[in-house]
C-alpha cells in the first residue's frame, strides 16, 4: 500500500477509536458505536467471570484503551484474548491481579473448543516412552483461589485443563505441584520416567515414592490425552 494511502487509513481508524468525546449523532461516531458495541458484546459473552468483578465504567474504558491499541487478529472469537493480553501489558487491572487469572480462566475454555483435534490410536502407558503435553491441554498455575471461588484470596493453585472427548466438555482439574511440573516439563527429548527422576532430585523428593503415589493420576490423564 503506498504511504499516502497508508496515512490516511491510519488517520481514519485514530478518529474512529477517538471517542474521548463520546458519541454523538454524526456517521463517524455512530460508527464508533456500533465498532465498541460489537467489541462489548464479545468480551462481555466470552468472560463472564471477568465482567461480574468490574463496573460498567471500567470496561467501557478498558474496551476504549484496547481499541486505540488496534487489536491484530482477524478473528471475533481470539479478541478475548488480545483484551486479556491487552490489560495484563498495559496494568490496567494491577490492583486487583486476580483479575487476570478470571480471564485466563474463561478465555482457555473458548480456546479449547476453538480448535480441530485428530484421534490417534492410544498406545499403552509407558514410562519409558517420552511424551508431550498434547494440543487439548493447558496447565496453570494461578495466584489466587480461583477454584475456591474466592478470587481475591491468595494461594497458588495448580490446574490442568482439558477437552474431555468422552464429555464433549472443558475440565479444570486442580492437581499437585509435581504432577503440574511434570506435564508442562514434558517433551520427546526425555523419557516420561527421567522427567520425573530430575524433578524428583531438584525437589529432593523420593523417586520410587513419587511414582507409586503419581501411578494412577497420569494414567487416567494419559487415557483423557492430556499428553501424547
Amino acid at each position: 500500500m503506498p504511504k499516502m494511502e497508508k496515512d490516511i487509513e491510519d488517520r481514519f481508524f485514530d478518529i474512529l477509536i477517538d471517542q474521548k468525546d463520546g458519541f454523538s449523532g454524526t456517521p463517524i461516531n455512530v460508527y464508533q458505536k456500533l465498532v465498541y458495541t460489537r467489541y462489548e458484546e464479545v468480551i462481555k459473552n466470552s468472560l463472564p467471570l471477568f465482567i461480574d468483578k468490574i463496573t460498567q465504567s471500567e470496561l467501557q474504558e478498558s474496551i476504549i484503551k484496547f481499541m486505540k491499541d488496534t487489536p491484530k487478529t482477524p478473528f471475533v472469537w481470539q479478541i478475548p484474548n488480545d483484551f486479556r493480553k491487552f490489560t495484563k501489558k498495559k496494568r490496567l487491572f494491577h490492583d486487583r491481579k486476580y483479575l487476570y487469572d478470571l480471564m485466563y480462566y474463561d478465555w482457555i475454555e473458548i480456546e479449547l473448543y476453538m480448535k480441530e483435534y485428530k484421534l490417534k490410536p492410544q498406545k499403552k502407558f509407558r514410562y519409558k516412552e517420552s511424551y508431550k503435553l498434547s494440543k487439548t491441554a493447558r496447565v496453570k498455575k494461578f495466584n489466587f483461589d480461583i477454584i475456591g471461588n474466592d478470587y481475591k484470596s491468595k494461594r497458588e493453585n495448580y490446574l490442568v485443563i482439558y477437552y474431555d472427548f468422552d464429555m464433549d466438555d472443558i475440565i479444570y482439574r486442580e492437581i499437585n505441584p509435581l504432577i503440574y511440573y511434570v506435564l508442562k516439563t514434558l517433551n520427546k527429548k526425555k523419557s516420561f520416567e527421567k522427567v520425573i527422576k530430575e524433578l524428583c532430585k531438584v525437589n529432593d523428593i523420593d523417586y520410587k515414592e513419587a511414582k507409586t503415589v503419581l501411578k494412577n493420576p497420569f494414567l487416567e490423564l494419559y487415557k483423557k490425552r492430556v499428553f501424547s
